[in-house]
Formats: structure tokens, sequence, C-alpha cells
């Protein structure tokens, strides 16, 4: 219970008389207060298609996490190189099997665990090198800002499958580790400018200009203060890039360049039938359908979070 009285400037106060009256009836009924990843959460699930999207990435990424559980027999292994070789869809082999007797669905499965595998090590590689290099050029400014932003442009004026084709051919038989890292390194200078533009917004704001008052250094400010703000477009250039580096990892590795045989990816097993594409369709469709969707899903995500991480779009007008 609460009672009023007057003040010395007129009007009244709210007086406590217990202690759970120690707020006034409109306090109590105020809406609670979010934090920023919980509104964005929620500004996302307003978005069907990002939900949706969501949806089928998590269930592509649970089936190929149960491979092992999944799948009938050993990918990289000819079951009998004589009477299953290149058999068509049927019930003993739902994808059918390659010129060496390896069934399809098996290959599929764990193809798809190194494919998703290099995608998000890549991106994420990208995303590092390339918000370290477009926060010290865009806090550092002047010279130092002119320098390393021409030295991307003249990076992004060369075709990346170009590039990736020229280190490929110069590094010679790529190991996934050396995949990962020609994946990461030549696909990091989009996310550095985008890092670049928000670090310049963002640097000369109030708090930042109080914490270097109180002390903080260089360092300090830029991690601590400045790139957390930023951290919604790096998750949405993490999402894109690994939709993109699926499908890079897809040509390289139908191209020969990419995930070197008998193991299995999706641009392996597409390649496996290159060479008939007419007479062994399912080696094509298949892992072609793995692709497109999984890529879609990728992007639908990556879309709903980049509309839910923007306040002038109508999923972001309200937490």
């Amino acid at each position: 219970m609460t009672v009023t009285r007057p003040s010395e400037r007129g009007g009244a106060v709210w007086v406590p008389v217990g202690p759970r009256d120690a707020a006034p009836p409109e306090r109590e009924r105020r809406r609670p207060a979010y934090g920023p990843w919980r509104a964005l959460w929620r500004r996302y699930r307003r978005d069907q298609g990002a939900v949706v999207g969501l949806a089928v990435l998590a269930t592509i990424a649970a089936i190929i996490i149960a491979a092992p559980l999944l799948a009938a027999y050993p990918p990289d292994v000819p079951l009998d190189i004589i009477a299953l070789k290149s058999q068509p869809p049927s019930w003993l082999h739902p994808l059918g099997t390659d010129p060496v007797s390896r069934d399809v669905l098996s290959r599929v499965l764990y193809g798809g665990r190194v494919s998703l595998a290099i995608a998000v090590l890549a991106a994420l590689t990208a995303a590092t090198v390339g918000t370290l290099y477009g926060a010290i050029a865009g806090y550092a400014g002047g010279a130092v800002d002119a320098i390393m932003m021409r030295v991307t442009d003249a990076c992004l004026s060369i075709p990346r499958v170009l590039l990736l084709l020229t280190v490929a051919a110069l590094w010679g038989r790529l190991s996934i580790g050396g995949l990962v890292l020609v994946l990461g390194f030549t696909g990091w200078f989009g996310v550095s400018r985008i890092v670049r533009g928000e670090v310049l917004a963002l640097r000369d704001r109030e708090w930042a200009i109080a914490a270097r008052a109180l002390g903080a250094g260089a360092t300090r400010t830029l991690l601590r203060h400045i790139l957390p703000n930023v951290a919604s477009p790096i998750i949405v250039a993490i999402a894109l890039g690994i939709g993109n580096v699926i499908l890079l990892e897809a040509g390289l590795s139908f191209f020969g360049v990419g995930v070197q045989p008998p193991q299995a990816s999706w641009g392996t097993i597409m390649q496996d039938g290159a060479d008939q594409v007419r007479a062994l369709w399912w080696l094509t469709v298949f892992p072609g359908l793995a692709i497109v969707t999984t890529v879609m899903a990728v992007h639908a995500v990556a879309d709903g979070l980049r509309r839910a991480a923007d306040p002038r779009s109508g999923y972001g007008a309200r937490p």
C-alpha cells in the first residue's frame, strides 16, 4: 500500500508504506527490458521466410551430423565393382551407386559434413581477417586507411575464382586445411570494407570519445567498445560467406583442385559422373539438390538477420 503527501514544491509524491509498495502501479505495469540479442531474435522470428530457412538449415545440419547413424555403407569403400557398378536408385541404394560401386547416399551424407565444415571454417577465417583489417583501417584513418583500402580495392579487382585457381595451381595438391585457408584468405575483402565503414561511423561517437578520455587505449576502445556494436553486419557477412564458400568449394572440387578423391564432398560426387551426365544423372542431381537447398537456406537466414538488424526495416521497427 502507498499513500501520497504534498511535496515542498507542490504536487504529490508516492510514499511506500510496506516493502512491496516501493513503486507506483505505473512502474509495475511497465514492459520488461530486453537485451540486444534477445530483441534481435524477437524481430527475426517475425520473418517467416527466415524462420523456414533456419529450420531447413538445422534439419540439414542434424542429418549430416548423424551420418554415421544414417549411412548404411562406408562412403569411400567400393561395395562390388562388378555387380553394383553405376547402379540407378533402388530400394537397396536409394541414391544409386557411382562408377566404382560406392553408395551415393552415404557419400552425400558424409560429403555434406566435409562441405559444410569447410564452408563454416573458411567463412569464420575470412570474417576474422576482414574484421581486424577493416577495424584497424577505420580506426586509424588518414594515410593508413587510404593505403589499406587501396590494397583491398586491388584485391577486389581480381575475380575470386581466378585467384583461387591460381593459388591452387601454385600450391599443388590441397589438403582440407589448405583449402580452408585458401578460401578464407581470399574472401575477407568485402568484410573489411563493411567493418571499416562501421568503425568510421562509430569512432567519433560520444561514448567512444568518453572511453578515450577516461584512459582507454586504442586497442581497448576498439575491442571493448566499438567492435561489439559492429557484430550484426559481421554475423550477416559470415552467413552469406558460408553460402558462397559452399558453391566455391563444390566448383573447385568439380574441377579437381578442391577436395581430393576418394574423400567425398558434394563437388567430388558430381565430378564422379561428369563424363556421363545423362547416363549417371543421379550423381549430378542429388548432390546438386543438396547444394542448392543448403545455399538457399543459408541465404534466407542471412537475409532475415540483415532485416532484423536493420532498424529501418519493418521487422526491426519494434523489439
